[in-house]
């Protein structure tokens, strides 16, 4: 519970995040953390693949800058008291619809393809994502195979 109080003091202490409900705040801060460790568990953190993730964040959630480098701040300090990615995936588990969870994984593929190769670092992510968000391998790939056919 100190997690989530934590996470909920850095929440109010930005304005902009004020009208929002938590458990919404929360969501997009545990997505852009598990973008974030998409990008970096090979690693190399490629431009492409922030680039990317911010694109993709910024759409998803209809971001100006600002408020895309508040979300980003948020999320590096929500990472930097946590060991590891349960408390963010288990909120994505327990509130995002199917459709939602194949949205997700969609862009951590995008963002797993972004700098032109799939790590296999990125790859087993991945996989060890479809269980901890609770889904199918089916959606995963569907996920997969849906971020391939965007691929420029």
């Amino acid at each position: 519970m100190v997690i989530l109080d934590r996470l909920r003091a850095l929440y109010t202490a930005n304005a902009q995040y004020h009208s929002l409900p938590t458990e919404e705040i929360e969501v997009r801060v545990a997505t852009t953390v598990v973008l974030l460790t998409v990008a970096e568990v090979d690693m190399e953190l490629h431009p492409k693949e922030v680039e990317t993730m911010m694109t993709m964040l910024a759409k998803t959630y209809h971001l100006n800058e600002e408020e895309m480098g508040t979300l980003m701040a948020l999320a590096a300090e929500s990472r930097g008291h946590v060991p590891d990615l349960w408390p963010f995936t288990n909120t994505i588990r327990r509130v995002l619809t199917e459709e939602q969870k194949l949205h997700l994984l969609e862009m951590v593929w995008r963002v797993a393809f972004a700098d032109g190769k799939l790590d296999p670092h990125e790859d087993n992510l991945a996989h060890r994502l479809q269980h901890m968000i609770a889904v199918n391998h089916s959606l995963l790939m569907e996920a997969k195979k849906r971020a391939r056919i965007e691929l420029p």
